[in-house]
């Protein structure tokens, strides 16, 4: 059991290091990258839930009963929509595929668009508290393969560690991109029945399709959010531990609250 325990550890941080660097589609190639991994990720998080089959099967059969912790159940949930919103950033990423299948997008891409940023950020919430909600148990893996019985300096200098990456990292993609990514969201879905007879933004053409010609270059191109510039380069480390970081942020608060619910019943 613990054997399998470590190999969905490993598979789970795979998932982690891919997800953090989607957010930046100029790393290791660019939007070829990021149009692979998309569906790659996608597969692994389906294996993820095959060796996690057993206990799908098992909390499902009993999501109604009155005796199935009231933890279990908010588990199963926040699974469920993990699943719904990382399917609908998938379906969404490929109607404005340029690489992959750039004539799969028939319909309206500056809607497709705006969805594909709102749910990849829905997407990063949920896992934060998906992680938050298995936080005893990464913490045991974590201390079994450190061969760790209780809590010690290097424990409490991986939290300390951990925390200060929140902290700084965190900040900086809520100071920075975070609010034009969101703003752009609600720009993009107002204006998707709407025929630009202006370039505008430099992302959509008269057909309301991308043109990373138009002034200002493709914000698909650039990426779903920070780390990135005009020079093409892309910050690989900076991407994983912004996002890793704000993933940890939300993890360490749904941690939070959960104790102090257990401390209030």
């Amino acid at each position: 059991m613990l054997k399998k325990d470590y190999i969905k550890f490993g598979l789970d941080i795979i998932i982690a290091l891919i997800f953090a660097l989607l957010y930046n589609t100029r790393v290791f190639g660019g939007l070829a990258f990021h149009e692979i991994m998309g569906l790659g990720i996608g597969v692994i998080f389906l294996v993820h839930v095959l060796l996690n089959l057993q206990w799908v099967r098992k909390v499902t059969r009993r999501l109604f009963d009155r005796n199935l912790p009231s933890k279990t159940r908010l588990s199963c949930v926040i699974n469920v929509l993990l699943l719904l919103s990382m399917a609908f950033t998938i379906i969404s990423g490929l109607m404005i595929s340029r690489i992959l299948f750039p004539g799969l997008g028939l319909a309206n891409q500056r809607t497709f668009h705006g969805l594909h940023v709102g749910f990849s950020y829905l997407t990063l919430v949920i896992v934060g508290v998906h992680v938050g909600l298995h936080g005893q148990w990464i913490m045991t893996i974590i201390k079994k393969a450190l061969n760790v019985k209780k809590s010690n300096k290097i424990i409490v200098g991986v939290k300390v560690a951990l925390a200060l990456v929140i902290l700084l990292e965190g900040t900086q993609l809520l100071s920075s991109q975070f609010g034009s990514d969101i703003a752009q969201i609600g720009t993009s879905i107002s204006t998707s029945q709407q025929v630009p007879t202006n370039k505008v933004s430099g992302q959509f053409n008269e057909n309301n399709t991308f043109d990373g010609n138009l002034h200002g270059g493709d914000r698909h191109a650039e990426g779903v959010s920070g780390d990135r510039g005009r020079d093409g380069n892309a910050n690989t480390t900076g991407a994983i531990i912004t996002y890793l970081g704000v993933i940890g942020g939300i993890a360490v608060l749904t941690r939070y609250f959960e104790k102090q619910v257990i401390k209030r019943t």
